[in-house]
């Protein structure tokens, strides 16, 4: 199944860091087909990241909104 919005471009370090942070919280989004984490860029400025969750380390991101 493909991903239903267009994917959000972060840098390699940023995905990373927000995906690695959405692993290890995934019990909270197991159950969500779409979700919203919150965290601090690597600009160290606070951003709602919403993504489309099609299972563990399988995540669109989508948008990202700055608090």
């Amino acid at each position: 199944m493909g991903f239903i919005f267009e994917t959000f471009i972060l840098s390699k370090t940023e995905y990373a860091k927000i995906v690695s942070e959405i692993n290890s919280n995934y019990e909270k989004y197991q159950s969500r087909p779409f979700a919203v984490h919150m965290s601090y860029g690597i600009d160290n400025r606070a951003y709602w990241y919403y993504f489309e969750n099609h299972g563990y380390d399988n995540y669109n991101i989508y948008m990202r909104v700055e608090m």
